[in-house]
């Protein structure tokens, strides 16, 4: 398998190549509207008497476009160093609270984000310079002789075909952020329409299915040249389907979701476990992904040399006693709203007091594994200034054994998500059965029917898991549980470990042991002593009244793509995020039970130990439900410089 990154074009030298070439006969100029608004640099864009001169030309302009998809580490912005982490992850799963984070990030999670947000002014922008460098690409090949490309104008209208499909990518994220955008189309940019506009969401939703119409008509499902990384037929069908889902043009997306169904192209990984592995890139599941190059080196500095292909998700994501930046605090409800049996829970979350099994080791004690609440200040269930859940997101806290950089992908759209879509337009348009048909077969596979069809875990690559071995597991049917589900108000609740205090290293050192089982060996490391108790949350929930079926979507969509990129969009569009707050996250303010910890040893393990925490486990919802949140901001440095803009053109609530 060929990716579009690693092997064919080595982005790296390409860009100095294209540099040089813009450099020679640019269009130089940086876009600016009174205030500098919106600065792209058009040194990348070269003028069509270059292109002209061969295809070779013309391929490196769209290569400019896909390194846009890339993260950039030596930029001195934050989202663009990290972009595809932010402001994506932020955007699509801090609202719903499943998955939340502290610091500047925190107000995602309290929905009290605003117009001046730090990521919201840099993700409008750095789309828009995407979409320019779109742009001026299309007009340079619209100009060009179909005479000086190998099969034509086939060729060319496929190039086309790419870039109006990137281009339909990023107005999609815009849409789904912001509502209707400018939309700036072919030949356009700020240069040339210093004071555009907001376009309504309608119109923009037509533009960006023109293009993807246009690109599904014109690519193949195989990757041009066999590039994994280009544009597909696969991914403009998925995006076109999700589009026409935003219009309710419910019988139109649910052709293009069977038709990647039924492709022949993607399967459902057989284990849920391997699909977020070490430098597994393009799996059968993926239909759309920006993959992370796992370079020769990937140790400290490898971001100086390699900007393009670095993400460290050990340091994003890991929890705080193991040095997380950003921890992905998991909530308990999460946590107990999975079905016993439901394999995904082991796979995402690390739970407070058990092991992270994305380490080398899942022996408790040895220097390579990591267990949550391995010392004082972490051996309790909520943690840290802002007193959050004490569990994380283990489908992107891993530890890679040898370097400490890592090469997750990043799965924008998988299988799955296209059969519950699918799932969802059968709904839409009667057809239960098959609807709820989709949803089983997404659960056979979280309950591990398929696992005795998948290889064996690879330490270093996969989870550390035991797989399945009964291709007859009983897995709980989705439409008689649903149909079921918190239908009348009550009180979630379920296992949380209390902290029983500790077994020494081998050295004898560390803190003192309260409570000692009976052991052979002593490892490497402390070991923190656990059991299960039940607690129930203080404040009850208020029972679902909307169909069945839209909930059966909530909780599998909640549980398949926690920690990616669709959980707050798909809420917001099915309308259905005020009812899964008041059955999820009713409103309250219980006070969280942490021990500050202070005093000697012996007595900061005697003062854990004895909190009682039962009955006092509920995560705080202090907001009330306002479907203004439901967009975000348009920036306010747009509303300053763009005088196509006034202040009435900001969304509701800001």
């Amino acid at each position: 398998m060929k990716s579009l990154i690693i092997n064919q074009f080595k982005i790296l030298n390409m860009k100095r190549l294209y540099k040089i070439v813009a450099i020679v006969s640019l269009i130089v100029g940086v876009t600016s509207c009174s205030e500098d608004f919106l600065i792209i640099d058009h040194t990348d864009i070269v003028t069509p008497d270059v292109l002209l001169t061969s295809q070779r030309n013309i391929e490196m302009q769209l290569n400019g476009i896909y390194d846009l998809l890339l993260n950039e580490r030596a930029q001195s912005n934050d989202l663009d160093q990290n972009w595809n982490v932010k402001p994506q992850i932020p955007f699509s799963n801090y609202p719903a609270l499943d998955f939340q984070a502290i610091g500047w990030e925190k107000e995602f999670v309290t929905h009290e984000w605003k117009a001046d947000n730090y990521m919201i002014g840099p993700a409008w922008l750095r789309s828009y310079r995407a979409i320019d460098r779109v742009n001026n690409f299309l007009a340079n090949v619209e100009l060009i002789d179909p005479g000086l490309l190998e099969n034509g104008q086939n060729t060319k209208d496929i190039l086309m075909a790419e870039a109006r499909a990137i281009r339909a990518w990023f107005y999609t994220f815009m849409i789904q952020s912001w509502g209707g955008v400018p939309m700036l189309m072919t030949g356009e940019s700020y240069d040339n329409l210093p004071s555009k506009g907001r376009d309504s969401a309608e119109d923009c939703w037509n533009m960006v299915i023109e293009d993807f119409e246009y690109a599904r008509d014109r690519l193949d499902w195989k990757p041009r040249n066999g590039e994994y990384g280009r544009i597909t037929k696969g991914m403009t069908k998925a995006y076109l389907g999700l589009a026409y889902m935003y219009q309710k043009r419910w019988n139109e997306a649910k052709k293009e979701f069977k038709d990647i169904i039924d492709s022949g192209e993607y399967e459902l990984n057989p284990c849920y476990a391997y699909i977020h592995s070490f430098n597994l890139k393009w799996q059968k599941e993926s239909v759309w992904e920006i993959s992370q190059n796992y370079w020769g080196t990937m140790g400290w500095g490898t971001e100086g040399t390699y900007p393009d292909a670095v993400s460290y998700f050990s340091q994003y994501y890991a929890g705080p006693g193991w040095s997380g930046w950003g921890p992905g605090h998991t909530t308990y409800e999460f946590i107990w709203s999975h079905e016993p049996g439901d394999r995904r829970l082991e796979y995402n979350v690390v739970q407070f007091g058990d092991l992270n099994l994305g380490y080398s080791s899942v022996t408790l004690g040895t220097d390579l594994s990591a267990q949550v609440g391995h010392d004082n200040a972490n051996a309790q269930p909520f943690v840290g200034s802002d007193i959050l859940a004490n569990n994380y997101i283990q489908k992107l806290w891993r530890k890679h054994p040898d370097v400490p950089y890592d090469a997750l992908p990043f799965t924008y759209m998988r299988l799955a998500g296209v059969m519950l879509y699918y799932a969802e337009s059968c709904f839409e348009t009667g057809d239960m059965p098959e609807g709820w048909k989709y949803v089983q077969l997404i659960r056979d596979r979280a309950w591990g029917k398929l696992e005795p069809n998948a290889a064996p875990p690879v330490p270093g690559t996969h989870l550390q898991i035991t797989l399945n071995n009964n291709p007859n597991v009983e897995v709980p049917d989705a439409e008689t549980f649903y149909n079921n589900y918190k239908r009348s108000a009550g009180y979630d609740g379920g296992y949380v470990n209390k902290f029983l205090g500790w077994l020494p290293n081998s050295a004898g050192d560390g803190d003192s042991i309260i409570y000692t089982p009976t052991v052979t060996t002593r490892n490497a490391r402390r070991i923190g002593l656990y059991e299960k108790v039940y607690t129930q949350c203080a404040v009850p929930y208020t029972a679902y009244t909307i169909p069945a079926w839209k909930v059966a979507l909530i909780m599998e969509r909640r549980h398949e793509f926690f920690g990616e990129f669709s959980i707050w969009q798909d809420l917001c569009r099915m309308e259905v995020a005020e009812d899964y707050f008041n059955s999820e996250y009713p409103l309250n303010t219980t006070p969280h039970p942490i021990v500050t910890l202070s005093g000697e040893h012996d007595n900061q393990v005697q003062q854990l130990i004895n909190t009682n925490f039962v009955g006092r486990i509920q995560t705080q919802r202090a907001f009330p439900f306002d479907k203004t949140r439901q967009l975000f901001p348009i920036p306010q440095s747009e509303i300053d410089g763009n005088t196509g803009l006034t202040r009435e053109d900001q969304n509701p609530g800001y």
